[in-house]
């Protein structure tokens, strides 16, 4: 059976009554991959996840639920037993357990967690230790080790009785503490002589994150290093896990979709799986921050035109000006936009320093200078060509560069600003910093046009 095949199940299965007979061939679902069947799922009314799922096998639903989105795996397990429950997280490496079983039910968490196997129980309990986005929360405890003064023959025993291993790429070694000291490649091993000592062929030179440190840092190390595993230590050194490399791509493709999505304004994960009033309630408050602004631009304006421009023979000029709102407030916005998204994402792959802004700040506001005075001087001098308002292509060609260098300076500034306050950069690329610019964007259009006031009024 294929995913094709699945999905025409699927959509039988979605109109079946309660009792009914179920379609020819619905146990050849077994035979999908797992990552087809948690694809399938993502996408299918709760009734049907939870029929799907009951007809697979133990080993298939634990790689499902897995392999599924956190609002699929908690609706399965709403409607799952204990029981089943217990068996499938103890077919689960220790780090899915840990993570599948924080998405059932809070009256199941205890007894399914006091119903696992003594290791599997050991090993989830010590992961729970640890918060969810740190190195020892994604970390698995599945680690390949040997004794620093193990034969080379010893070891790979250890290696051929390991129960799939995660990290089965590489062995760490340790010290009679535990504290680890190297790390030897399965190749290296392979070639070795037998009697050898592990420590004699070992690399000493071991890169290693500590236990608390953010899952972020975790991943720009495997990245930075090249690795296909990351040892996690405690603060004595003593090697407690290892993170594999998929876990730092689930890390990688869940910090992108954070970002992106706070860039966007709303802090749900998944937005379109997840309930509306869930996604409401993410959505609203920075909406809220865009409609108030944005009325308060209205009130501005009304300001503005009542108490500077409501003379005698100036609405007209004040008119006029109102044709530039749009292209100076977009202009400011996406440059805006633009620096902020450079500085979150430099921040996400650890190129751009949060602690010292003033090593982006200057080359972000001279090419803010650059556009701005390139932009203020083609889009001045065509609004003095086709405009018949003395003076207004010179408001224009002024204020636009000025809009558009103090959006850039908001876009750098403000990302390092929320970082040293411990809020996620990410939330200041999106409707606030767009609120934001079109509220000083247009203060400046029309203070430079206050400023200038008297030439627009002398036509």
């Amino acid at each position: 059976m294929t995913k094709e095949d699945i999905e025409r199940l699927v959509e039988s299965l979605e109109g079946l009554p309660p009792g009914g007979a179920l379609p020819v061939g619905t146990m050849g679902v077994e035979e999908v991959r797992a990552e087809d069947i948690a694809d399938v799922l993502s996408d299918v009314d709760e009734a049907t996840k939870v029929l799907i799922v009951s007809l697979l096998s133990d080993e298939k639903a634990a790689e499902v639920l897995v392999e599924t989105d956190e609002n699929t795996s908690q609706t399965v397990l709403e409607h799952m037993s204990q029981q089943r429950m217990v068996r499938l997280l103890d077919l689960m490496d220790p780090d899915d357990a840990a993570d599948v079983i924080e998405l059932a039910p809070d009256d199941l968490q205890a007894g399914v967690l006091a119903g696992l196997e003594e290791e599997q129980q050991r090993s989830v309990r010590a992961l729970h230790e640890y918060p969810p986005q740190s190195a020892g929360g994604i970390m698995t405890t599945e680690v390949i080790a040997a004794g620093s003064q193990d034969t080379v023959a010893a070891t790979l025993e250890v290696v051929g009785e390991a129960e799939q291993p995660e990290a089965s790429t590489a062995v760490f070694v340790t010290d009679a503490a535990g504290t680890l000291v190297g790390v030897v490649a399965l190749q290296d091993l392979l070639g070795a002589d037998p009697q050898a000592e592990v420590q004699s062929v070992m690399d000493p030179d071991v890169i290693s994150v500590p236990l608390e440190a953010d899952q972020e840092e975790a991943a720009r190390q495997v990245e930075r290093y090249n690795l296909a595993s990351l040892p996690v230590v405690d603060a004595a050194g003593r090697l407690k896990g290892v993170i594999t490399l998929d876990d730092v791509i689930d890390v990688l493709a869940e910090e992108a979709s954070e970002d992106m999505l706070r860039l966007a304004g709303t802090s749900v994960l998944h937005p379109t799986t997840e309930p509306i009033l869930r996604r409401l309630r993410a959505r609203a408050p920075w909406l809220a921050i865009t409609l108030a602004g944005t009325f308060f631009a209205g009130l501005m304006l009304e300001a503005i035109e009542l108490k500077w421009f409501g003379g005698t023979g100036t609405t007209s000029y004040f008119s006029a000006l109102l044709y530039f709102v749009p292209l100076i407030a977009g202009m400011a916005g996406n440059v805006g936009t633009q620096s902020s998204t450079i500085m979150v994402r430099g921040f996400a792959t650890g190129e751009v320093d949060p602690t010292r802004p003033l090593r982006v700040l200057r080359g972000e506001l001279i090419l803010a200078v650059m556009i701005g005075v390139m932009a203020g001087i083609v889009v001045g001098a065509a609004t003095t060509l086709f405009f018949s308002v003395d003076g207004l292509g010179l408001v224009v060609g002024l204020a636009l560069p000025a809009s558009i260098l103090t959006a850039a300076l908001a876009g750098t500034l403000i990302p390092f600003f929320c970082h040293s306050i411990k809020v996620d950069p990410a939330y200041a690329g999106g409707p606030f910093l767009l609120t934001l610019n079109d509220l000083a964007a247009i203060a400046i259009y029309f203070g430079v046009a206050l400023a200038l006031k008297d030439v627009l009024a002398g036509a």
